[in-house]
Parts: structure tokens; sequence; C-alpha cells
């Protein structure tokens, strides 16, 4: 839970998981991402991730200051044990 791993080029990705998973997470949840890297800086706190340190404290000043929206608790519902979200119309 919580890995992450970058893959260079030509790498293989084989994916297995344990024959018993640990009971706060039955499931096996697999996301894999791919592209061209940027070439650019990273500066990352939180789930906040810009290029600078100026970028990430505007972002938390945005945060802070509800510049950054909202969802209402009564759009989404989670059902089911995989606890995917959905909309009241779906």
């Amino acid at each position: 839970m919580g890995q992450l791993v970058l893959f260079g080029p030509g790498d293989v990705i084989t994916a297995t998981a344990d024959e018993r998973q640990e009971s706060r997470s039955p499931n096996l949840d697999l996301l894999i991402l791919g592209g061209q890297p940027i070439r650019e800086p990273v500066a990352w706190y939180g789930p906040f991730v810009m290029n600078s340190e100026r970028e990430l404290q505007q972002a938390f000043a945005d945060f802070r200051a509800g510049r950054l929206g909202t969802i209402p608790a009564e759009a989404l519902r989670v059902h089911g044990a995989a606890g995917r979200a959905t909309r009241p119309e779906e």
C-alpha cells in the first residue's frame, strides 16, 4: 500500500497480489501512468504538485482561501465494498 515505482525504457511490468490481502484493503488496485518526461522542476507537499516552492505556497494560500472550489457532500455518495463514488443520478 502506498508504493511507487519509476520504470525506465524497456522495463517490463508484472503484477501479482499476495494470496491473502490485508483486511483494510481487500482489493488490489493498480494504477499505471505513462508519458514523456517534461524535464521541469517538481516541488510537492501533500496533495499539491507544482514547479517551485513559491507555486506551492500560492496553491496552499488558494486552498485556504477557498479558491480551489468544493464538492458538496450531497453531490457524492459512496457505495459498495470498493468504495467508489458516484453521482446520485447514476
